[in-house]
């Protein structure tokens, strides 16, 4: 052909449109693009076989990179459809025009679900790394000639009879002598498997130390049969993939052919809770890496764990990276990001449902993020909520379905729970001394979850350990009781004084005798003294102010023995002259230190307090 030279032509519509739509802030991108346009290039060749039946058959689709130190060159060589010299002209010489539109109208009928790439417009990114770029190209038409194209970056080109021989296109980048590339063959080896890890086409890289390395995994495991895959090699994949010490407790491996999905979504193993609380997702756009942790994609509790997608249907901008927003429309992302969620749920059902005993050993890796799910996905939550389970004060795992089911032992229609089983111990043991049984809230994320439950659960109360302990403990009064409720009234008032703070002083009758005193707080009162502690408009160490929120009740049982000695107790003065009152009030004061205990609640002023009362204890006994 005889040689053309001029200017390439861009409209300044087209350039506002390129720098809306496609801004490079890494050079590490040029690779992207390149090699994203050959691997377009032999899915093209590859479409025409399938519509043309009268195409011949071409040898498989191979790209190659390669680093000329010495010749200070990038080459990026496909065997895919070629370009004719209009083509050339066409689609690089006129960057307002790409190869996709016409590629598309010409094989819509044939081959709908064709891959077409932006071939034109991201190849202008090879001018990030490059003053000088050079085509050499062939198209698949038998009677067209190679052609070669030069430009620099003055936008002047020239277009030449081509060297070529074959099919496929070879992208020359004339580095720059202190260009960072030359010398770093590792980096570039590195960059291109960021991005083309999973790429079906296979790449090779020549440079030095590299003699024709194949970068890539054209058959990652999410593509191969359960047949095909085993544990080890899941595991492996999963270790190198997130450089992760720990196997993966399991995985689910997901598809939709509609909307042309692949992937694997991988537990983590986090470590009792110390590893971080967000996961890690790789997106693939057909072997091409996009990004990770795309949030229009990945449900927000699906981020929780980690895994790969790989769609064939993703809307990208030029740049390949990020969703395009008009692309939208047809909701895609929207259909992924439903998908995702509906695979989870299938999976972690079927885990509940089909092995409850691993769905019980992998729960403290899963707490959080069901419980999550269910507060952030209607999909999730209307399969799992009734499928949480809660480990009991005994150690065994329930649903609360399960708890409710025990009858007696889960007191009929009250949900009894603990919120902390070291603050909450004593209370844990009067429960299991009376054969009941309560359910551990004791994970962050509980509290929230605890009023979803009550609204699913609208029937049922859910009371903490803590609370209502004269109904739990059946308590009752007696004829004849009044007289022995106003004595012992009088001595704990006077023994207490202001001690008792805004706490309700109530006596009665309970079936369990080894209880002396109780601390308890009204349910409703309790949870807003909670979520004012939460917002920081109650001081954590202010007890008192926090009693007196949570309407507090200092429970005393008549039914005990200590509690009958401080009745009949004489206040008196011996024949010795000292006053018998002084012993009922040192006891009636260490039952209530005793109760703060109890509750973790006990003063920092009231310590020492309680330790003097304790020595005079030890004192009287050794005497």
């Amino acid at each position: 052909m005889s040689g053309q030279r001029g200017f390439l032509s861009i409209e300044s519509k087209n350039i506002f449109s390129i720098l809306k739509k496609w801004l490079y802030t890494e050079q590490d991108i040029v690779f992207r693009e390149l090699i994203s346009n050959a691997s377009d290039a032999i899915e093209k060749l590859l479409t025409v076989q399938m519509a043309d039946k009268t195409a011949g058959c071409y040898p498989q689709g191979k790209i190659t990179v390669t680093l000329d130190g010495e010749g200070n060159r990038i080459i990026i060589s496909d065997n895919g459809v070629g370009m004719t010299a209009d083509e050339v002209n066409r689609y690089i010489n006129q960057i307002a025009f790409s190869g996709a539109a016409d590629f598309i109208n010409q094989y819509r009928e044939e081959q709908q679900d064709s891959i077409i790439g932006h071939f034109g417009v991201g190849f202008y990114s090879a001018f990030m790394l490059a003053d000088h770029v050079a085509i050499e190209t062939k198209s698949y038409l038998e009677e067209a000639a190679a052609v070669r194209w030069d430009c620099k970056s003055d936008m002047a080109y020239e277009m030449t009879t081509g060297a070529r021989t074959s099919h496929g296109t070879d992208v020359i980048l004339y580095l720059n002598k202190d260009n960072p590339y030359i010398e770093k063959a590792d980096t570039v080896h590195d960059i291109i498997q960021k991005y083309f890890l999973f790429l079906k086409t296979e790449i090779y890289f020549d440079g030095p130390n590299f003699d024709h390395v194949l970068v890539n995994d054209t058959n990652p495991l999410w593509n191969q049969p359960d047949s095909q895959t085993t544990t080890e090699s899941m595991n492996q994949f999963y270790r190198e993939c997130y450089d992760d010490i720990s196997n993966p407790l399991f995985w689910i491996k997901f598809e939709s052919v509609d909307i042309g999905l692949r992937g694997i979504l991988f537990f983590r193993d986090t470590k009792n809770q110390t590893e971080e609380i967000d996961g890690t997702f790789k997106i693939y756009n057909r072997g091409v890496f996009v990004g990770e942790n795309i949030k229009e994609l990945i449900p927000r509790f699906v981020n929780l764990q980690s895994g790969i997608i790989d769609c064939t249907n993703l809307p990208l901008v030029v740049s390949r990276s990020t969703i395009r927003e008009e692309d939208q429309k047809a909701d895609m992302a929207s259909l992924i990001y439903e998908c995702l969620s509906q695979e989870v749920t299938i999976g972690i059902n079927h885990l509940f449902e089909k092995n409850r005993a691993d769905y019980e050993r992998f729960w403290p890796h899963l707490n959080a993020f069901v419980k999550y799910g269910i507060l952030q996905d209607k999909i999730f939550a209307s399969v799992m909520t009734r499928k949480v389970i809660f480990k009991d004060i005994y150690g065994q795992y329930k649903t609360i379905p399960e708890y409710m089911a025990e009858g007696e032992a889960s007191a009929g229609g009250t949900v009894y729970y603990a919120s902390d089983s070291v603050e909450q111990a004593h209370y844990i043991k009067l429960f299991k001394r009376c054969r009941l049984n309560a359910l551990l809230f004791d994970h962050v994320i509980d509290q929230p979850f605890l009023r979803r439950q009550e609204l699913i659960h609208s029937n049922v109360r859910f009371v903490r350990i803590d609370s209502d302990g004269e109904a739990l403990f059946q308590g009752a009064i007696h004829d004849g009781d009044q007289g022995k409720i106003e004595r012992l009234t009088s001595k704990i008032h006077h023994a207490l004084g202001e001690r008792l703070g805004q706490m309700e002083l109530k006596i009665t009758n309970l079936e369990e005798p080894s209880i002396t005193t109780l601390i308890i707080h009204d349910e409703k009162s309790r949870r807003m003294a909670d979520m004012l502690e939460i917002y920081g408009m109650i001081n954590q160490a202010d007890t008192s102010l926090k009693e007196m929120q949570s309407k507090s009740t200092f429970l005393v049982n008549l039914n005990n023995d200590i509690i009958r000695y401080v009745l009949e107790a004489s206040e008196a003065p011996d024949p010795q002259g000292a006053n018998c009152s002084k012993q009922t009030d040192l006891i009636l004061n260490q039952l209530l230190d005793l109760a703060l205990l109890g509750q973790g609640a006990l003063n920092v002023e009231d310590v020492e307090g309680f330790i003097l009362r304790s020595e005079d204890i030890i004192n009287q006994w050794i005497k």
